[in-house]
């Protein structure tokens, strides 16, 4: 009984983390991106919780605006490192990008900017909050048709959200967290990662 008890542990956790991503390198992330013609999600840099909160109060009512840094959740002094780093693996290695999307959320442009001056906000890739599902499932169809279209020699970067970026890849990326990078062709196959310490 204790080996048919055993046997069915392993199995549970072998299949619970059949899809789980491997924590990758700077090195993998580097060799995908210099081979272009890539898609590049990369979540925001760390940004810290207010009050425990993913948002302020009120901030998806649209009573505050969005690119006014005071009234969201912003870069702190570790989340500014990050995202510096996250832009050296682009300058540093010649990184040839086709376009540079992100949202309008400040811990998403400052990521961004790190990268390159040359960036363009997209409503399509905003964090719409996490209760409306129809919303969701309207943006992860925009996203995935936008990425079908898409063609270039070089790469297409997107900085992002959780919540945006988990959904698209469906089982095979379990949890992105702050300033990864995930390297993937057209059909959501990933490449390479690394979770960019901060």
């Amino acid at each position: 009984m204790k080996k048919l008890i055993l046997f069915f542990v392993i199995v549970f956790f072998s299949s619970s983390n059949a899809f789980a991503l491997k924590a990758g390198s700077e090195e993998e992330v580097v060799a995908a991106l210099k081979k272009g013609g890539s898609i590049v999600f990369i979540r925001h840099a760390y940004a810290p919780r207010i009050d425990n909160k993913f948002e302020p109060d009120d901030f998806y009512s649209g009573s505050l605006k969005k690119k006014d840094c005071s009234v969201q959740r912003d870069l702190d002094s570790r989340g500014l490192a990050q995202a510096k780093v996250i832009g050296a693996i682009f300058k540093d290695n010649n990184i040839e990008i086709d376009k540079l999307l992100t949202s309008i959320y400040c811990r998403c442009f400052k990521t961004a900017e790190e990268i390159s001056s040359d960036y363009e906000i997209s409503k399509m890739i905003i964090s719409i909050g996490r209760g409306n599902v129809s919303k969701k499932k309207k943006q992860l169809k925009k996203i995935r048709k936008y990425i079908e279209k898409w063609d270039s020699n070089k790469n297409l970067v997107i900085v992002s959200h959780f919540n945006v970026i988990n959904p698209l890849f469906e089982k095979s990326l379990l949890s992105i967290s702050s300033g990864e990078i995930v390297v993937s062709d057209k059909n959501f196959n990933i490449l390479g990662n690394w979770k960019v310490p901060y």
